[in-house]
């Protein structure tokens, strides 16, 4: 069984080896650096949601956007739930455990360990797949809390949604049909993923989430309403601190779907950093490639 970062964090002074990053990697916590994404109203009329959004995907391939039609109360849900599970002792954690490797293990507690062979991040995970039915493997999802299997459940279905619109308006700005990219991932798994970043004594040498693109199509991110890490970089190179709106979600192109848009659109590296004082925790869905359980 790996270890889950639970155990690093109870009377720790001192940062394990294994969560150190290399010099290049090391995050920016600097008074100063946060700075507003695109943010997009989704109660404004629809040709300039499509024109707000085409010059986010072109600029950031990132935005904010409100007013997004998901329910206040389906977030909120959702946030306090995947809380709840988190904040349980960790031996109950543990009976959830995610076995990597196993093929019937596609959703559950862990951590990703030894990113590219160097360093672990300092975060606990909490995964599965909301769709297709064939992988949603409901058994290997908490039940405690109680109503956790039900509000992310009901999180994804309004999530879908969500993604399907955006798809229909980046559809059209790239000149295709409304239904096009629809079409082009239908095919396509959502993956959720609670992330839940434990307060670091020295948080200038971890990140909590390596830097990364998403190999998908798009994602969607609840941030901490609180305290939230997330980093995206600049397309002239440096890094932005992504404040939290009251309300929004973040939204994010994956690969998946930049590799269709002729080169109109660009693909940010995001990372998560962390702090000495407090615990943050985020909601993530991807919509990823077609994944078999005979390919785990």
């Amino acid at each position: 069984m790996a270890s889950i970062t639970e155990h690093y964090v109870q009377n720790l002074n001192e940062v394990p080896q294994e969560f150190l990053v290399q010099a290049k990697d090391m995050p920016l916590l600097e008074d100063g650096v946060f700075q507003e994404l695109p943010l997009v109203d989704m109660s404004e009329p629809p040709h300039q949601q499509k024109q707000k959004i085409s010059a986010a995907c072109q600029e950031w391939g990132f935005f904010q956007v409100v007013n997004h039609g998901i329910h206040l109360d389906v977030v909120e849900n959702a946030r306090k739930a995947a809380r709840g599970f988190f904040e349980l002792p960790v031996e109950e954690k543990l009976k959830w455990a995610r076995e990597e490797g196993k093929t019937d293990q596609i959703a559950g507690y862990g951590r990703t360990e030894g990113f590219r062979g160097q360093y672990s991040d300092w975060m606990d995970s909490l995964y599965a797949f909301l769709a297709p039915d064939s992988l949603k493997a409901r058994h290997l999802w908490p039940s405690t809390p109680t109503d956790y299997r039900e509000s992310i459940e009901e999180l994804g279905k309004e999530s879908t949604k969500l993604m399907t619109h955006f798809l229909s308006i980046i559809s059209e700005d790239l000149g295709m049909p409304s239904d096009c990219l629809g079409k082009e991932f239908a095919g396509y798994n959502l993956f959720y993923r609670a992330n839940y970043y434990p307060p670091c004594p020295h948080p200038d040498k971890v990140l909590g989430t390596h830097a990364h693109t998403d190999h998908g199509a798009i994602t969607i991110l609840v941030q901490d309403n609180v305290c939230d890490g997330l980093q995206v970089e600049k397309k002239n190179g440096g890094w932005i601190s992504v404040a939290p709106v009251p309300g929004a979600l973040v939204i994010n192109l994956g690969e998946s779907l930049v590799k269709l848009c002729g080169g109109k659109y660009r693909i940010a590296l995001h990372r998560g950093v962390v702090t000495n004082k407090t615990t943050a925790m985020t909601l993530v869905l991807h919509l990823d490639p077609p994944l078999s359980l005979s390919s785990l």
